[in-house]
C-alpha cells in the first residue's frame, strides 16, 4: 500500500499506482477530522480539477466523503486554475480548499494539493497532523467508498466572475485596453483553458489561441510552459506579427513566457521585470521575496530600487506566509511561480502573463530590450537548470548524505565563500557564481541550479555540478 507523502506542493503520485481513489478519500477523512477538531469545518471547502485523466471523479468523490464526515463541500462547475481556487477560498471565507492537479507533472500523475482559509498553499505544520491522520485511516480501511451522504451539504460553484474582478483589481484594465496588445496564449491543455485567454481579452488584448481543448495526455507533452513547449506558441507569434507568446502549466499558477523575437523569458528574468515594474510604472514600495535557489538578478534589481530582499526555502507556501505578514511587494520563484501585493497569497501564472503584456504596453518595447536596460544597470545574471533523475529513494538519500558532509574550499576553479543549507546545498563563489543541489519535493529528480555573471563561468560552473551530481566529485 503506497504511503500518502506531501511534498513541495501537496501530495503527488501515479494514477492507479501510488495516487489511488482510497488513497485520496482517506486524505479527505483526515483533512474533515483536522477541520472539526480545529472548528473550522461549517465554514466549508472548496474541491476544485484540472483536465487530467479522472479528475472529475476525484473531485465529485471527495466532495461526496467531506459531506459524509459533516463538512459542506463547494464543488467547483468546472475545471479551475489554482490561482481561481484561491481567490474563491478567500472570497467565500471557506475553511479551505482541496485542488486535484499535478501543476506541471507528465500526464500519468495526479496530485492532492491542500489550500488553507487565505488560498495559500498549507504549510508543513498545517498538513503534517493531516498526513500522519490520512496513512492511519488508510491502513484501517478508511479509503472505503462514502455511504450515508447527505446532498444538501454539497453546492456548486463557478469561480470565474471572482477571480476576473480579482484580476482587475491588480492589473489596469483600462489602461492596457488602449493598446490592443496581439498575442498568442497557449494554456498548454490545462486548467488556464478558457482563463488566460479571457482575461487577455478583458484587458484589451487580440488573442491567438493554442491548444485549447481537453487531451488528458497533453499532447504527447509535460503541461511545464518551458522555452520546448511553447514552440508551437512562438511559430505562431512569429508567423502573425503578435508581440507575445503566453503560456500556463496544467493548473496555471506558473507562466511561461516568449518574447516578440522568439526569446523565451526565463522565470528569474520575469521576477526582475515584474518588479521593475510595479516600481518604476506604479510607483509601489515593499519587500521583495524570493526562493533561495532563485537568482541574485532580483536582488540586484530590489537593491537599484532601495527594495528589501527576503530569502526562503523552496516551495511557494513560504512566499504566501511572508505574504501574509504585510510589507509585501512581490514574490517569487525560479520554477515560475509569482504573486504581487494586494492579490492571493499562491502563484499566478495567468496574472504574471497580464504583467508583462503590461510592461510591454507601457515601456513600448520588447521584453528584451527591457531587460537590457535592467542589465546595464544592475550588470549581466546568468541562470540555468539542469534536472538529475534518480534511479530511487535510496538514491536520492545517498546523494543527500553526501552533500551533508561536502565542504569543498574550491569549487569551478574559484574559492567557495560561503555555503547555505536553508533547502538544499547551495555554494556560493568568489566571482558571485554559484550552484545549489537539492532534491525535488514532488518526483524522483534531483535539481542542479546554477548562476553567473559571464558565459565562461557559467559553463565552468555548470560543469562541476554535473561532476558532482554524476560521480560525487567536484
Amino acid at each position: 500500500m503506497a504511503m500518502i507523502h506531501f511534498g513541495t506542493s501537496g501530495w503527488r503520485d501515479i494514477i492507479s499506482d501510488g495516487f489511488t481513489f482510497a488513497g485520496a478519500t482517506a486524505l479527505t477523512r483526515a483533512v474533515a477530522r483536522r477541520l472539526k477538531a480545529r472548528k473550522l469545518a461549517a465554514r466549508g471547502v472548496l474541491v476544485g480539477y484540472d483536465y487530467r485523466f479522472l479528475a472529475e471523479e476525484f473531485a465529485r468523490r471527495t466532495a461526496l466523503t467531506l459531506a459524509e464526515e459533516g463538512v459542506p463541500a463547494k464543488l467547483v462547475a468546472h475545471a479551475t486554475p489554482t490561482p481561481a481556487l484561491a481567490v474563491a477560498i478567500r472570497e467565500h471565507k471557506l475553511a479551505g480548499g482541496i485542488n486535484f492537479t499535478a501543476s506541471h507533472n507528465p500526464a500519468e500523475y495526479q496530485g492532492y494539493k491542500w489550500s488553507n482559509e487565505h488560498g495559500g498553499p498549507a504549510t508543513k505544520e498545517e498538513v503534517a497532523p493531516i498526513e500522519r491522520e490520512a496513512n492511519r485511516l488508510l491502513a484501517a480501511g478508511g479509503g472505503r467508498p462514502p455511504r450515508g451522504v447527505r446532498p444538501a451539504r454539497i453546492s456548486t460553484l463557478d469561480p470565474r466572475p471572482l477571480y476576473f474582478r480579482q484580476l482587475s483589481k491588480v492589473v489596469p484594465f483600462a489602461q492596457l485596453k488602449k493598446s490592443r496588445l496581439h498575442v498568442v496564449a497557449d494554456p498548454l491543455f490545462g486548467a488556464g483553458r478558457h482563463y488566460l485567454d479571457e482575461a487577455l481579452r478583458l484587458a484589451g488584448c487580440r488573442v491567438e489561441l493554442l491548444h485549447d481543448w481537453r487531451d488528458v495526455l497533453f499532447g504527447g507533452m509535460h503541461p511545464e510552459p518551458d522555452a520546448d513547449n511553447l514552440a508551437a506558441a512562438a511559430a505562431r507569434m512569429k508567423k502573425t506579427g503578435a508581440r507575445l507568446a503566453l503560456g500556463t502549466d496544467g493548473d496555471a499558477d506558473r507562466f511561461g513566457i516568449v518574447d516578440a523575437d522568439g526569446t523565451y523569458l526565463t522565470p528569474n528574468q520575469v521576477l526582475a521585470l515584474t518588479l521593475h515594474l510595479l516600481v518604476k510604472h506604479r510607483g509601489l514600495q515593499g519587500r521583495v521575496v524570493r526562493s533561495v535557489v532563485s537568482s541574485h538578478l532580483v536582488d540586484a534589481v530590489a537593491k537599484h530600487y532601495g527594495m528589501p530582499v527576503e530569502v526562503t526555502p523552496v516551495g511557494f507556501k513560504y512566499i504566501g506566509e511572508s505574504m501574509l505578514r504585510g510589507g509585501f511587494l512581490l514574490g517569487g520563484e525560479e520554477s515560475g511561480g509569482l504573486t504581487i501585493a494586494g492579490h492571493i497569497p499562491e502563484k499566478d501564472g495567468i496574472l504574471a502573463c497580464l504583467l508583462m503584456a503590461e510592461l510591454v504596453v507601457r515601456e513600448r518595447k520588447t521584453l528584451q530590450a527591457v531587460l537590457r536596460d535592467l542589465y546595464r544597470r544592475v550588470g549581466l545574471y546568468l541562470t540555468d537548470r539542469v534536472n538529475f533523475k534518480l534511479d530511487s529513494p535510496a538514491a536520492g538519500q545517498r546523494l543527500r548524505k553526501k552533500l551533508s558532509a561536502w565542504r569543498p574550499r574550491r569549487l569551478a576553479g574559484e574559492k567557495v565563500s560561503q555555503i547555505e543549507t536553508l533547502d538544499g546545498y547551495k555554494f556560493l563563489l568568489a566571482s558571485g557564481a554559484w550552484l545549489a543541489i537539492r532534491l525535488s519535493g514532488t518526483e524522483p529528480m534531483a535539481r542542479l541550479y546554477l548562476e553567473a555573471r559571464d558565459r565562461a563561468s557559467l559553463k565552468r560552473v555548470r560543469t562541476a555540478g554535473r561532476a558532482l551530481l554524476s560521480s560525487g566529485r567536484a
